[in-house]
């Protein structure tokens, strides 16, 4: 099993949707730069993410030509975990 500690939240805030998406990063998070990026061309970015109660990571492909907002936030110490 792969070590799952979380590097930053990823919150993004997609076409037609009045709730932010929270993606838990387990790579390094992407730089304002790269989101501006990713948002101006329309890209889709390969993200690893791990779902809240999960241990186990996967790859979430994320088409940043539907975001409108998104930030990066650093994630603390028992954030995201579940009992």
């Amino acid at each position: 099993m792969r070590d799952s500690k979380l590097s930053a939240e990823l919150h993004l805030r997609v076409v037609g949707q009045t709730m932010d998406w929270k993606l838990l990063l387990q790579d390094e998070p992407p730089s304002e730069d790269q989101l501006a990026t990713w948002m101006q061309n329309g890209a889709v970015a390969r993200l690893l993410v791990v779902e809240q109660g999960s241990n186990e990571p996967h790859t979430l492909l994320v088409n940043f030509s539907l975001v409108v907002a998104a930030r990066v936030v650093a994630t603390t110490r028992g954030r995201g975990v579940t009992f």
